[in-house]
């Protein structure tokens, strides 16, 4: 993989466009971290909640192929090392499809990631250190600092995180390996979930994902489908 570039500050607009900066001028492969983001982007351009304290960075991955299913690989092994390095997690940290790492039905990170010639471009942010205010916790947040009671050194979980990634970087040529673990760690899986997918959010019930990485579900009146994009909110256990 060659030797990588890290780049750690206080306060930054955002790590991805930081990133971006850097690697006009910067060889070889980086990864920018931040205590706190003022304009942090997450998915379809929304914004990423960043409170001082909390781990948030992006790095870079050589790959040239695109993956449909790249971003639960990220999730699998941000899981894997989690629960390896926090036994206390292991029970109820889950994956939740596409994007997200739930701990008993609470968000504790997300993922961010784009193709570009040659390689991915990865955001991750995991609530660590960071107080869990009414911004932050209308979202159902939680933070690692309150489920270990202890605080968490931001600079080596990253690098922790970067190296299972590349670690495990081979399996992204046999999905089957992680998306049965994220189907073994599905949050919401055999429950009733809203689905918005950009029209009307209908619900259904979570099967599993497909080795492409599309969520099963099956609609109220037994129809099976795979949905490709889109996201899951309001997940309940059946009646």
């Amino acid at each position: 993989m060659g030797e990588r570039s890290y780049f750690f500050y206080d306060e930054i607009d955002s790590t991805m466009a930081e990133y971006k900066r850097l690697q006009e001028f910067t060889e070889g492969l980086l990864c920018v971290c931040a205590d706190t983001q003022k304009d942090g982007i997450g998915r379809i351009g929304k914004k990423w909640l960043s409170p001082k304290g909390g781990l948030w960075f992006t790095f870079d991955l050589i790959h040239h192929d695109v993956i449909p299913s790249f971003a639960l690989f990220v999730g699998y092994c941000i899981h894997k090392e989690l629960t390896n390095l926090f036994a206390p997690l292991e029970d109820k940290l889950e994956i939740k499809w596409t994007n997200d790492i739930m701990f008993d039905g609470n968000k504790l990170g997300g993922i961010l990631c784009k193709h570009y010639p040659g390689r991915y471009i990865i955001g991750i942010g995991i609530n660590t250190n960071n107080d869990i205010d009414s911004e932050v916790g209308k979202f159902g947040s939680i933070c690692l600092k309150n489920i270990l009671e202890t605080n968490i050194s931001n600079q080596h979980l990253c690098r922790n995180l970067i190296a299972a990634i590349e670690s495990r970087q081979k399996q992204l040529l046999h999905s089957i390996s992680y998306i049965t673990y994220c189907n073994e760690h599905l949050f919401g899986r055999n429950q009733l979930a809203t689905i918005d997918v950009g029209t009307e959010p209908f619900k259904a019930e979570i099967l599993g994902i497909d080795l492409q990485g599309a969520l099963i579900i099956r609609k109220p009146m037994g129809e099976i489908i795979n949905i490709h994009s889109g996201s899951v909110i309001d997940v309940k256990p059946l009646k």
